[in-house]
């Protein structure tokens, strides 16, 4: 009898594994910036918890926990968030915006980011930067990105990541939002594509895996950036919302 393996078992054993969900090519992609295009969210949170111990006086391990916490807003927001109604917020975050080039000046893409970015333009995808990092640092990145963006867009002068990013999206290539597709590295990303009815997908590394399949079930996750590519099939057409 032990040497018996019923059909039921020899199934379980060699199940493939789930694939990955695969979406319709979108026509524009929406690519937020720290921590999914560039890894500068270890050098950002190190600055944030530089910050918040000067200024406020908080434990480092607290500080980068609540940074992290609340990542994917601007910096002032995210202190308004941890210490609301603080008088302090105003300098702590000019502080911060200061020092931010210096520390993040010299990233660049991986090579495999800029490849499956280019893979993805050459099939008629428009590729746009939509960050809350300050208009000017985002413009900068894209200056020395050595990559041709299609749009680029910071947070300043009335511009936000989210629905006034997603609004000049819909101007500028005259797209609805279910051809557009958002892919970034933070909760409050996911939040964002939720609540404006955006097709997303989460970039594991600030957040785990598991965090996002917990806050967003059935969205698709992916490890590296290009691993977006695996997600892909057939021509641009509208992506569905629940995806």
């Amino acid at each position: 009898m032990e040497g018996i393996v019923t059909t039921r078992q020899t199934n379980r054993a060699f199940a493939p594994a789930r694939p990955l969900p695969i979406l319709a090519l979108p026509k524009v992609l929406l690519c937020d910036l720290d921590g999914t295009l560039i890894d500068t969210m270890p050098v950002l949170a190190d600055l944030a918890t530089e910050v918040m111990f000067g200024v406020y006086g908080i434990p480092k391990t607290l500080g980068r926990e609540l940074y992290l916490a609340t990542c994917g807003l601007p910096f002032i927001m995210q202190l308004a968030d941890i210490f609301p109604g603080d008088a302090r917020n105003p300098m702590a975050s000019d502080l911060f915006e200061a020092a931010k080039p210096a520390r993040c000046s010299s990233a660049r893409m991986p090579a495999d980011t800029r490849a499956a970015l280019a893979r993805l333009q050459d099939r008629g995808v428009r590729i746009a930067v939509s960050s809350n990092n300050g208009r000017a640092n985002v413009e900068a990145f894209a200056a020395h990105a050595d990559f041709p963006f299609d749009l680029v867009m910071g947070y300043g002068d009335g511009l936000a990541k989210g629905r006034p990013h997603i609004e000049r999206c819909e101007r500028a290539f005259g797209v609805g939002r279910g051809e557009m597709l958002f892919i970034g590295d933070s909760l409050h990303d996911g939040e964002i594509a939720q609540v404006e009815g955006l097709p997303f997908v989460g970039l594991a590394g600030t957040f785990s895996k598991e965090s996002f399949q917990l806050r967003f079930p059935g969205k698709p996750v992916v490890q590296r950036f290009a691993e977006l590519l695996d997600l892909f099939e057939g021509k641009a057409t509208a992506i569905a919302a629940n995806y």
